[in-house]
């Protein structure tokens, strides 16, 4: 057993946050006992010795000696040095924020501090006594502004201008007039803003780039959501002029070149939404008296986006395409996304491949990565392929038709070795906005999923199992997709919940994967299958991009990277190169840790950029909902409760797939949020759980918070709520 004191010992002599593999060399421990120190590190973390955040461990607060007594004086008039850290600042709308740091430890920045960087830059700080006490942060430098553009409302003012924006996480903006724009339109303008802190009381400079016509066009709130998170839809001059130059075909030469393998003869076939405008894999399956051939083809972009180019370290600054309802902001321009790295079909591509033999047990028995050259068959979307697959004639696609019954017949017996080793399926339903013409919400509509999406992914998974698996057993660096065991408080909370709804689950600690993808599967058609799922999924850790950690608890995968969708990830591009690098010159030996430390830098910053996009998607989703909603302020609609909060609970509105919130307070004015059973109990004796059926009232819609309040009618079986009906005049 190992002595968790040893542990601790080697995080307080290392005096930085450590990751498990340098946990291991610091406490001169066997790689083979990382299970053994991982858990180990959960007991510390348990006790509060040690903070877990991300990949990396370091103690904590509680966990430090105490400074010796009568310690260093500091001189009168002299101000203490602080430790020196960076961090991505948040600012909140009140002015203040905080700074997230790699430590897990948010640094409090107050106003006047705040003032002197831009929301979501990645800045440097002195951490300080506060006045009060507490620590704070001192900014000292910008280490990367994050945001480039705002959108705002152009006045103009004399022979001056000025532009408000519409987050008010930003000061206005001084600005010439221009004739882009006339007088209270919506613009777009470029944030005349360098490098360094801003100076106190200097106005922030803006650049009117375009006009988005009068106030009250959505697309100006959806583009505002994706530049608030450091994202843009369109590309600095150089990156363009880059992309200008890309060929619009593969020569001869390129297809010919030493090493790419001819697939042109295979039927490689795309399969994609109906919407897609890039194709990044395609794939082939061939059924064998011995099991199947996959070949997964994946187009070949570290061949057009070359390290130290600017549309790489465009790509790098992105970190991933956002997919909004109205549009897509790609991580590369869209010459390359969608020409000449797109698997567009008759056409020829260069490509990564990964060629992959299973038995008839969909066991992985054979595995071979190359560079290829193919020429797509076709480009069929997953409803093609789902009436294919039940049986229909259709034009164009029903030639296909054992190509795709292959594939199927593997991807479910892929799937059904995923279930066997452990992994969660987590199948739900997405939601999507149904925009009309001038692009105004309509509805919230359910994802319809297919088996055909599920082919897909399983081939998808496939080839991103064996391509991390041919780094691992090679011994060479690369950047993993990491996904860590659920936290174990949480997941004993979430038991017991699911107990109090007549759900069995094994004792904390004796919770593996496999019972948890039986509890799934006893949820299926039951009330509270949606909501149980997502709390389920709140207990999990989040995954993350780790050049350290390996190994995917949710598909339960020793190792896992991602590989085949390097149009609109950075990582994936990443991996490809590091293919060709290793391809090109074996590695020597004695270079992993440096490579190792660069890698894991990209990594911490794609995971950054993937929680960026998330956000900018569900702030556009809670807008359109707001909108949607905002002349229903009024009336009574049924809902189930879907999450709880320590300020009130959310309720999702029935057929609407909408979410608002009731606040506790409008309720009764004395409740509180029981975590052990999750639920809210109010003074009164009544108790809200998740799942539980409730009438409401919507209450007022805020486009600028992106929130529906709503207010509690009644519950099922019980009295209306004592609060009177206000009209929507009221309530204003």
């Amino acid at each position: 057993m190992i002595d968790p004191s040893e542990l601790h010992k080697a995080l307080q002599q290392a005096g930085r946050p450590l990751g498990v593999r340098e946990i291991l060399r610091a406490a001169r421990l066997s790689p083979g006992r990382r299970t053994e120190i991982k858990r180990a590190l959960r007991e510390l973390v348990r006790r509060g010795e040690v903070r877990h955040a991300g990949n990396l461990f370091s103690i904590s607060q509680a966990g430090r000696p105490s400074p010796p007594a009568g310690g260093r004086r500091v001189e009168p008039g002299r101000r203490p040095r602080g430790k020196r850290i960076e961090g991505i600042l948040r600012v909140n709308r009140a002015g203040f924020g905080f700074v997230e740091t790699s430590e897990g430890e948010d640094v409090y920045v107050p106003a006047a501090e705040a003032r002197r960087a831009l929301d979501k830059d990645r800045v440097s700080l002195e951490v300080v006594p506060g006045a009060d006490g507490r620590r704070m942060g001192r900014l000292l430098g910008v280490v990367e502004r994050r945001r480039r553009m705002a959108v705002g409302v152009y006045r103009e003012r004399g022979r001056a201008a000025m532009v408000e924006p519409m987050d008010e996480r930003l000061p206005p903006l001084s600005a010439h007039r221009t004739t882009l724009a006339r007088d209270g339109d919506v613009v777009k303008a470029h944030l005349g803003v360098g490098a360094g802190l801003l100076r106190p009381g200097e106005p922030l400079a803006g650049e009117v780039v375009a006009s988005l016509g009068r106030p009250g066009d959505p697309a100006a709130e959806v583009l505002g959501a994706a530049y608030s998170q450091g994202f843009q839809d369109d590309f600095p001059p150089e990156v363009q002029e880059e992309a200008q130059a890309a060929p619009s075909e593969v020569s001869g030469e390129e297809a010919r070149a030493e090493g790419r393998v001819d697939l042109r003869g295979m039927p490689l076939v795309t399969i994609d939404g109906e919407d897609a405008r890039d194709f990044d894999d395609a794939v082939y399956v061939e059924e064998r008296p011995s099991g199947w051939r996959l070949v997964v083809a994946i187009a070949d972009v570290s061949h057009y986006v070359r390290a130290g180019s600017a549309i790489d370290a465009e790509a790098f600054r992105r970190g991933t395409s956002v997919y909004l309802p109205d549009r897509v902001l790609p991580m590369l321009p869209e010459r390359l996304s969608n020409g000449i790295c797109s698997l567009n079909p008759g056409e020829d591509r260069l490509c990564m491949v990964a060629d992959l033999s299973f038995d008839r047990r969909a066991r992985l028995r054979a595995s071979e990565l190359y560079p290829g050259v193919m020429r797509s068959a076709a480009r069929c979307t997953y409803t093609e392929v789902h009436r294919v697959l039940s049986g229909e004639r259709v034009e164009g696609r029903s030639e296909l038709r054992p190509l795709l019954e292959h594939a199927m017949r593997l991807a479910r017996a892929l799937h059904s070795v995923r279930i066997r080793r452990g992994a969660i399926d987590f199948d739900l339903p997405e939601t999507k906005v149904v925009l009309d013409d001038s692009g105004h919400p309509l509805r919230m509509a359910r994802h319809e999923r297919h088996e055909s999406h599920r082919l897909v992914e399983e081939c998808m998974l496939a080839a991103n199992e064996a391509v991390a698996r041919f780094f691992r057993e090679g011994g060479l660096p690369s950047v993993f997709r990491y996904h860590g065991e659920p936290d174990p408080a949480k997941l004993a909370a979430f038991a017991e919940l699911a107990r109090v709804h007549g759900f069995q689950l094994p004792e904390p600690g004796q919770i593996s994967s496999k019972e948890l993808n039986a509890f799934l599967e006893q949820l299926e058609g039951h009330r509270e299958e949606r909501a149980l799922n997502q709390l389920l999924l709140r207990s999990m850790m989040q995954a993350v991009y780790s050049a350290e950690e390996v190994g995917h608890y949710g598909l339960a995968a020793e190792h896992y990277l991602h590989f085949t969708s390097p149009i609109r990830r950075y990582p994936d591009l990443i991996v490809h190169r590091l293919l060709k690098e290793h391809w090109a010159h074996p590695r020597r030996k004695g270079r992993e840790e440096e490579e190792t430390k660069r890698l894991q830098a990209v990594a911490a910053h794609s995971s950054e950029r993937e929680r960026a996009a998330i956000q900018a998607e569900r702030e556009v989703v809670s807008y359109y909902a707001a909108l949607m909603m905002k002349d229903r302020v009024g009336e009574e609609l049924d809902g189930t409760v879907s999450s709880l909060a320590t300020f009130g609970f959310f309720v999702e509105l029935d057929n609407l797939f909408i979410e608002g919130l009731v606040k506790g307070e409008s309720l009764e004015p004395r409740f509180r949020f029981d975590q052990r059973l999750h639920l809210l109990a109010f003074g009164s004796g009544r108790k809200v759980r998740v799942g539980e059926r409730v009438r409401v009232r919507i209450a007022s819609c805020s486009l600028a918070r992106r929130q529906i309040d709503l207010e509690v009618v009644a519950f099922p079986q019980a009295a209306p709520a004592s609060r009177p009906r206000r009209s929507p005049r009221e309530k204003k």
